[in-house]
């Protein structure tokens, strides 16, 4: 076969495989390495591959044992002397020529063939590519702003969309709404439909049609349950004189009729249809019945016929303004690309499949100066479309120029997490196979592991084939529901069903490590917190050490609170036995190193010596107290520095201070000096631009470190991927099998369907209402294929445990991945059962421990490490110990008993008024306040008393009682026709009475302020609140005064 696809499960050997077929081609005919391309997806992965060829290669050209000689002698049909004197010719090459030997990322080879052809693409030589995009539309969304100052039609949309968004209620930012989904712009499934955007006026035609028709239906509705809130009104009745009295299904009428959109009960659907059972026998709502229920049955219907369009038009209003401005966000960042002569990397893709697209693959590689003729591609279901069509006709070259298997393709369905960043599972699955020809294609599954012991391979086996078992035919039974309710057509439904269960066909693997001892499996539940403590402690006492723990999280969040805890541990801690260092990619950030937040403090003060932000970290790092002025000399080096290059400033910084003398802070120095290179490489040599792009993007990179044996590491599941290690603890085995929804930005773009199917495919807010609208069908494939990335996110992290593995699931909860698996747990007695599979429960108060295997050491010895590690003793953050005191003045002081003037209290009972729409939110505020050493404990006592003080007037407390229907604080005012605005304090709304506020903390001079509360009130009654009152409230001096 000319091509081969290796399905290769967790532990199955795919490096070996890999690293293989590529000593077997050099040995096979030695100068091939200078046309063969072997790529992955990380640097990482690039090196590993790399180490492991020479190693192999070496291993056989210098005569050591190697597993590799038996297999090529065999296949290659030589003897031992020759193959190990090929491997010898091979080698000599290799070192010699070593720029041809090619094993690079994906993105790399892509940038390589780009570089060939930058006369043909008009791209300039110098150009820079650009990885990171927030800087670049955070920019881009600037321009954008400054633009409506001259385009009137942009003017004139985003003045709709500021009016739109106040008579919503909702946050109304201009900058907020361009960049809210500008990070659709570079994913790949979004090219084509962003491509050719719909025109502003057009896209806003379709919305305002929806918008009008359902506005108009649901009209209907309320002006029915109006009509029957009036028969019953008329009658002395209410709700409570019909079945069900308090708990009436007659409330439905009160409900509607306030405005409210709500779907119908079942007992509402079962009155709607009949007169039986309205009320009780000769009561007076009996004659009611004849009118009321012909009124019901017309709001069921009209809720039944018209609930997906509602839902249809709010889904399109939330972000059709947003939308239609991608097309010209992009041209900004387009623009912005050219002017500094810089290419986004997530572009490159494009740009090759355009000019691919129209060339041969001989031509190809005539401009890159290298024919490949055997391709090697790792993590292939991590592969986006468009990287496979840039990558098909290179192949299919190869496979035709060769009988020979030129093509190895390895991956694995169920390791595809990076759904999101592009990569789509069904090319391994079907596409690959389809597209290089079935006939000249073998597939084959790797199904042995090597990594893992056997009750770990066999635990596996069994809760991943069980939980992909269940969910899966629940996905089914829903899609089928969906179906019968035409959310979903029936074919598109079929063709859904068992895709979860496909994508895990053929999983089980059979172990094939042999140790002393079996491997051990433990599944925990817990109350508040997992026993990670406790556990590394147990760990510990059995012979492990720290480096062979690693701690798996879903998210950076829980990463920090695990991490958290064991550093608390580590202060407390007094026993030798258990003393460990904490790793996190967290810890490792360049920017939370003291020393470098004092660099970057230092080149601030460069600029503007009187920062009293930067002159604090400065004087704290050196250990000064925070408002410390400076010295003649100190202000002499700042201005000596201030004209030099970022590179040069910070080789004078590190003299002039020492601070090579601080070992611990060694690596941090070297990275940000790095940094420093790369960026005046790169870009203008400037101290202003390279803060700039500090705060932006390099103070966020982290060190790369080798892995230190006294440390215990927390990573996410993400970056787990392709690693292993002994033991594996997984804290919080409970995220959602659900897509992100709620107040998460989780944009699907979707096909509309039925009667807004001209708008096309748009980005839609992932919610539950997505289910009965025009994007129902989205919805359930949205869905299905969440589950199927979460489930993988399980597959991974309990494949990556050699020798032991820790599960701990929290007892509250449910619908999450953790109950799922818990779910297939059985007890007998004392002993937990999983199919065949049985070992130990024990159960107390608190928990529940499902326990398979032996709890033993680590199986063989530790293979030691000749790595000198540094040790971070702490666990690194640049948010020095400063008390910020007060926005306005005495920024820092670092006396304790420092007091707060008048004025200061002032400010801080502001403050703690103006978000709060109830005195519980005020009680609050003041809490935060003091929790984030705004206050001290005495002041916030003594601010407390204050605030109860003036909300003891009966006209203050009212405005606190949580009795209005709406609060507004702070909010602007706009005036039609007036560039200006108006911001009062508190505005407060009950129906037609609107009460507004001003909160003065001075002295009593009412004249001052009276006109500034007329202009308010006069403000409000323009916009419908006949009733209003204003009110001066001069806090400090108790004293309310009405102003008419």
């Amino acid at each position: 076969m000319r091509a081969k696809i290796l399905n290769a499960s967790a532990g199955s050997g795919k490096t070996y495989q890999l690293a293989y077929k590529y000593v077997h081609d050099v040995v096979q005919q030695p100068t091939l390495y200078r046309h063969i391309l072997a790529v992955t997806f990380t640097n990482k992965a690039t090196e590993e591959m790399k180490s492991r060829i020479l190693k192999e290669i070496h291993l056989l050209a210098s005569g050591g044992e190697s597993a590799y000689l038996d297999d090529l002698c065999r296949e290659l049909e030589l003897d031992a002397a020759t193959v190990r004197r090929r491997a010898a010719e091979a080698r000599a090459r290799i070192l010699h020529d070593y720029s041809r030997f090619t094993v690079l990322t994906i993105d790399t080879f892509f940038q390589r063939i780009l570089r060939a052809f930058i006369k043909e693409l008009g791209i300039d030589l110098d150009y820079n590519i650009e990885i990171e995009t927030a800087s670049v539309l955070a920019k881009s969304a600037d321009t954008l702003v400054e633009a409506i100052a001259t385009d009137r039609d942009l003017l004139r949309w985003m003045t709709g969309f500021v009016e739109e968004r106040i008579a919503e209620g909702r946050k109304w930012d201009v900058r907020e709404g361009i960049l809210s989904l500008g990070g659709e712009l570079f994913k790949e499934k979004n090219r084509e439909t962003l491509s050719s955007p719909r025109s502003k006026e057009e896209l806003r035609r379709i919305v305002q049609e929806a918008a009008a028709h359902a506005e108009a239906t649901r009209r209907q509705m309320t002006d029915a349950a109006v009509r029957a809130v009036e028969i019953i009104g008329a009658a002395g009745l209410s709700a409570a004189d019909f079945s069900g009295k308090s708990r009436s299904f007659a409330h439905y009428f009160y409900s509607v009729a306030a405005g409210e959109t709500k779907a119908p009960t079942a007992t509402v659907l079962k009155m709607s249809a009949t007169d039986e059972g309205w009320c009780t026998k000769n009561s007076p709502a009996e004659v009611l019945v004849p009118q009321l229920r012909p009124l019901l049955a017309a709001m069921c219907e009209l809720y039944e016929s018209n609930i997906r369009s509602w839902n249809t038009s709010a889904l399109l209003r939330e972000n059709y303004r947003s939308f239609a401005l991608l097309s010209d966000l992009y041209a900004k960042v387009q623009q912005l690309c050219d002017e500094q002569n810089m290419m986004l990397l997530s572009e490159t893709k494009y740009l090759l499949a355009e000019f691919i697209g129209h060339n041969d693959a001989p031509f190809i590689y005539e401009k890159v100066g290298n024919r490949f003729e055997r391709f090697m591609i790792d993590e292939f279901q991590d592969t986006s479309v468009r990287e496979w069509e840039n990558f098909l006709p290179l192949l299919q070259n190869a496979m035709a120029q060769c009988e020979d298997t030129s093509v190895l393709i390895v991956g694995d369905i169920k390791q595809s997490i990076y759904r999101w960043r592009g990569g789509d599972w069904r090319i391994l699955h079907e596409g690959a196979r389809r597209a290089l020809g079935p006939e000249n294609t073998e597939v084959r599954n790797l199904e042995e592991n090597w990594r893992s012991l056997p009750v770990i391979v066999e635990f596996n086996n069994r809760i991943i084939e069980r939980v992909v078992e269940a969910d899966n035919a629940a996905l089914d039974i829903r899609l089928d529901e969906a179906a019968a309710r035409r959310e979903i057509a029936p074919d598109i439904a079929a063709q859904l069903h068992g895709t979860l269960c496909n994508a895990y066909r053929g999983h089980a693997q059979k172990p094939r490590r042999k140790a002393s001892v079996s491997g051990y499996v433990s599944v925990e539940t817990f109350d508040e917190q997992p026993p990670i403590v406790g556990r590394i402690c147990e760990l510990l006492d059995r012979g492990f050490r720290p480096s062979d723990i690693m701690i798996l999280v879903r998210g950076g969040a829980d990463g920090a609170k695990i991490a958290a805890e064991l550093l608390d541990f580590k202060a407390r801690n007094n026993d030798p036995r258990y003393r460990f260092d904490v790793m996190t990619q967290e810890a490792l950030v360049i920017g939370n190193a003291p020393v470098a937040t004092f660099v970057a403090a230092a080149l601030r003060l460069a600029l503007n010596p009187d920062d009293s932000l930067s002159r604090a970290i400065y004087n704290r790092y050196l250990g000064h107290p925070f408002d410390r002025r400076f010295s003649d000399g100190e202000r002499s080096f700042f201005r000596s520095i201030r004209l030099f290059s970022p590179e040069e400033a910070f080789e004078r910084i590190v003299m002039e201070y020492d601070l090579r003398q601080d070992r611990l802070q060694t690596a941090y120095l070297q990275a940000i000096h790095e940094q420093i290179i790369a960026f005046c490489a790169s870009r203008i040599a400037d101290i202003s631009l390279f803060l700039t792009w500090w705060d932006e993007q390099g103070s966020a990179r982290s060190l790369s470190v080798e892995r230190n044996e006294q440390a215990v590491e927390i990573l996410t599941i993400h970056k787990a991927k392709g690693l292993e290690n002994r033991a594996v603890l997984i804290p919080y085995c409970s995220w959602q099998l659900e897509p992100k929804s709620g107040g998460v930005q989780n944009i699907v773009w979707a096909e509309a369907q039925g009667e807004t199917a001209e708008v096309g495919r748009f980005p839609v807010r992932f919610k539950k209402d997505m289910a009965e609208s025009d994007f129902s069908e989205e919805f359930h494939r949205e869905t299905l294929y969440s589950h199927i990335d979460n489930i993988n996110l399980l597959y991974v992290a309990l494949t990556r445990a050699a020798e032991s593995l820790h599960l701990f699931i929290p007892r509250r909860g449910s619908g999450h991945i953790g109950s799922l698996l818990l779910r297939h747990l059985a007890v007998d007695g004392e002993r937990a059962v999983l199919g065949d599979l049985v070992g130990r429960y024990v159960c107390s108060e608190n928990s529940e421990r499902f326990e398979f295997g032996e709890f033993a050491g680590p199986a063989g010895s530790h293979r030691q490490s000749g790595a000198q590690h540094v040790v971070l003793e702490t666990y690194s953050t640049s948010r020095a110990d400063l008390r910020l005191r007060l926005p306005s003045q005495r920024y820092f002081e670092d006396s304790a008993d420092s007091g707060l003037s008048p004025r200061d209290f002032g400010i801080l009972m502001h403050r703690a008024f103006e978000h709060a729409d109830t005195e519980k939110e005020i009680a609050e505020a003041v809490t935060q306040m003091e929790a984030d050493a705004s206050l001290s404990s005495d002041d916030a006592v003594r601010l407390r008393r204050m605030i109860a003080d003036a909300l003891a007037d009966p006209v203050a407390r009212e405005w606190f009682d949580g009795s209005w229907q709406r609060v507004r604080n702070e909010q602007e005012i706009v005036i039609p026709g007036s560039s200006s605005l108006r911001r009062p304090d508190r505005v407060m709304i009950d129906g037609e009475r609107a009460v507004v506020v001003d909160y003065k903390f001075g002295e009593h001079d009412p004249a001052r302020y009276r006109r500034q509360i007329a202009d308010y009130c006069a403000l409000l009654r323009q916009m419908g609140h006949p009733r209003t009152e204003g009110y001066l409230w001069f806090v400090r001096l108790g004293r309310i005064e009405r102003v008419e």
